[in-house]
């Protein structure tokens, strides 16, 4: 298992941020083990806290049970709620024993309002990200709307 911190050091989150700056962010938060199967976010759920996976892994789901993606240690989860302050768009569940740091958003709020030129790093990781997946998304609805034959180039 790698160093927690070590794992933590390697979200995108804290990318281009000095050492100090990524200790203080570390300091933040509050270090948790889930089990296998554990619901780590809920659908719906109104808490805009952070999550890093620092050792194992996780699915995200949709409301209808599809897999999104299964992030691992460095992951960064819940992102969108702590950006907007909305409730949770996806289901995490955890695969296997997790070990997770949770930001406390107010906490983070905070910290990146007193030290602007941090907070400004990190809003841009979390916008370089979110801006990826948004495009990948709007990929995958070009495709859908086609309205070819989905089969047409699969042999």
């Amino acid at each position: 298992m790698l160093d927690p911190q070590e794992a933590f050091k390697s979200n995108y989150l804290v990318c281009g941020l000095p050492p100090e700056a990524i200790s203080e962010v570390w300091a933040m938060g509050i270090q948790e083990t889930h089990l296998a199967r554990e619901t780590l976010i809920r659908i719906n759920e109104k808490s805009s806290d952070l999550f890093v996976v620092l050792d194992g892994n996780v699915q995200v789901l949709t409301q209808d049970g599809d897999v999104l993606a299964e992030p691992g240690p460095g992951s960064v989860l819940g992102e969108m709620s702590l950006i907007d302050d909305r409730p949770r768009s996806a289901e995490v569940v955890c695969l296997s024993l997790t070990k997770v740091a949770r930001i406390p958003a107010k906490l983070l709020r905070g910290y990146m309002n007193s030290n602007r030129q941090v907070g400004f790093v990190i809003l841009a990781n979390l916008a370089r990200v979110l801006s990826g997946r948004l495009r990948i998304a709007d990929m995958k609805i070009d495709t859908l709307q086609d309205g070819g034959d989905p089969w047409k180039n699969s042999l």
